[in-house]
């Protein structure tokens, strides 16, 4: 959906189609803003993404590295850029946040004695878990109006605009 992060199937499977080209892949400048959730779900949705995006790579022999935007909140260009936000694993004064966690807890998964994708369950494979819950449904907001979201967009228009599936699965008409 529009200004959501992708689930972790999506990022596997990007990665494995990348790779069965023969390339290598990286996950380059990560960062996740969440100013825009309420407060009290801003550390979670943020320690979430973290884990279950990087364990996905780490899933793909593909994947080769992980490179963040930064490491402190102090220095982000987040908040110079567009608006005031908290995007990396160490906050101001370089305190470990919650989404360090969730990042030291993925990149364990291929640590000796570790589970390569641990703690995804169904999310690797598929969207949803066994009982119809959406990754990301403890923090996702509802999707905005397709009227808010041309109004806030500029208008949209044009080919696949408010379509949410990578542009080789949008057909051209």
């Amino acid at each position: 959906g529009r200004g959501r992060p992708p689930t972790p199937s999506m990022v596997r499977n990007q990665i494995r189609r990348i790779g069965d080209l023969g390339l290598k892949v990286n996950i380059s400048e990560l960062d996740v803003r969440v100013s825009k959730l309420p407060p009290n779900l801003q550390q979670l949705a943020q320690k979430q993404i973290y884990h279950d995006i990087i364990a996905a790579a780490l899933t793909e022999p593909s994947f080769d590295g992980i490179w963040l935007w930064g490491f402190t909140d102090r220095h982000t260009w987040v908040s110079h850029f567009y608006y005031d936000d908290s995007p990396l694993i160490f906050d101001e004064n370089y305190g470990r946040k919650n989404s360090y966690y969730g990042m030291r807890d993925a990149l364990s998964t291929v640590a000796p004695g570790g589970t390569v994708g641990g703690g995804l369950g169904p999310y690797l494979e598929s969207d949803y878990d066994e009982d119809g819950n959406r990754w990301g449904h403890l923090w996702m907001q509802p999707e905005p109006a397709e009227e808010d979201y041309a109004v806030s967009a500029g208008g949209g228009g044009g080919a696949g605009a408010g379509d949410s599936r990578p542009d080789w699965l949008q057909s051209d008409a």
